[in-house]
């Protein structure tokens, strides 16, 4: 069994009084055994150092991202350094991190290398992974789950793509004891005595849009034809686009998809992001568009925000004999409320703060199985989505 704990600093500039603050969090815990830690934190502490001084100074291995907004127990706010302490008797921690991970070339070896390594060092096979992937503008997130799907086969996949509070998303970092990286991933394997359980949200179905159709060509996360379409054809037909180019605040218009022709369909739809047109007409999306998929577009707001994540934390505070809930919502979700964040996230440490520990960190792209019983496992990448894994 897992116990769990947070811990958190507002603390940005000096290292030293961050790891005095920490420090003095981690003095109340009871280590057990095993312990690992989930780090996440906002780049201001990458800048200043304060990151590397606290992830150095813990007393066991850690992995995570930078991430725009994060809530803990009692506390929300944008400019915080979270941690997550996972300790156990009975299961087994392994964290380790890739090679630096390249756009132009196959992810595939420096990921299977990494991950070959450590399940050599787990006693038995994995019963989660929790993944921490580097944000890249040319690599679909269902990228990394193939390689986990192959290598191992049936076990959960679970994390968060590195993100920042910026426009140009350049300083989304992925860390890893104390090492942090734009280029490389992070992944905590657990194995032994631990039966997660996870759920999503996405956006309600009663936004539908009066838009549907199919992607009938596609390449991997390119869309080519749509309807037999362009990409851009089709989009600027539903005025959507114009001269070629995706209409300002079309991330609040998501793609709601059937992957229909999947061998691991499990009827439940997933949500896409399209982030513009190429100039050759074509869609770049955020993960796979399946030639095949049909799809309605959906209008997602605020309030469909705070709706769906309110349906959410409700589920999870009826779920027993939980000892740790990890949460990650899109930060479209978080971009939704404008000029009040800390909406979101300050209603999940309203509802979640004396249930049980929890973190909630902001995503670039959300892992998390759709299916997840001992018959059928269906691991997904997704946009928009609001995701938590209960330990």
């Amino acid at each position: 069994m897992i116990q769990s704990v947070t811990m958190y600093t507002y603390e940005t500039d000096d290292p030293e009084i961050a790891v005095e603050e920490i420090a003095e969090q981690l003095s109340k815990i009871t280590l057990l055994k095993n312990s690992a830690g989930i780090l996440m934190c906002d780049t201001e502490y990458v800048d200043s150092g304060v990151y590397t001084a606290v992830a150095t100074a813990l007393p066991f291995p850690i992995a995570g991202t930078t991430t725009m907004t994060q809530a803990v127990n009692g506390e929300a706010g944008m400019m915080m350094l979270t941690i997550m302490v996972l300790t156990s008797d009975d299961v087994n921690f392994e964290v380790g991190v890739t090679k630096p991970i390249s756009e132009t070339e196959d992810i595939t070896e420096p990921v299977k290398d990494a991950l070959t390594a450590s399940l050599a060092k787990l006693p038995d096979v994995p019963k989660l992974i929790l993944a921490f992937p580097p944000l890249f503008a040319d690599i679909a997130g269902d990228q990394y789950i193939e390689v986990f799907n192959e290598l191992c086969p049936g076990t959960p996949v679970f994390g968060s793509i590195a993100i920042d509070d910026s426009i140009t998303f350049e300083k989304c970092s992925t860390f890893y004891n104390g090492e942090h990286s734009l280029t490389e991933m992070s992944y905590i394997l657990l194995s032994g005595n631990v039966s997660p359980r996870f759920l999503i949200a996405t956006v309600s179905d009663k936004n539908k849009l009066p838009y549907t159709g199919e992607i009938t060509k596609s390449t991997g996360h390119i869309v080519e034809e749509i309807n037999h379409m362009s990409a851009r054809e089709y989009m600027e037909s539903i005025d959507f686009a114009q001269d070629g180019k995706l209409d300002e605040g079309l991330q609040f218009v998501p793609f709601l998809l059937d992957f229909k022709n999947r061998a691991d369909y499990d009827e439940v739809p997933v949500i896409r992001a399209m982030l513009a047109l190429d100039e050759e007409g074509r869609g770049i999306c955020r993960g796979y568009m399946d030639q095949g998929a049909v799809f309605t577009l959906i209008s997602a707001s605020s309030m469909d925000v705070i709706g769906t994540s309110l349906e959410l934390m409700d589920k999870i505070v009826q779920i027993p004999d939980k000892q740790a809930v990890l949460v990650f919502s899109c930060m479209v979700r978080r971009m939704s409320f404008g000029v009040k964040p800390l909406t979101e996230a300050t209603m999940v440490a309203e509802k979640l703060s004396d249930k049980s520990p929890f973190m909630l960190a902001y995503s670039g792209g959300e892992l998390c199985p759709t299916s997840s019983d001992k018959t059928h496992l269906a691991n997904r990448f997704h946009n928009y989505s609001i995701i938590a894994c209960i330990l």
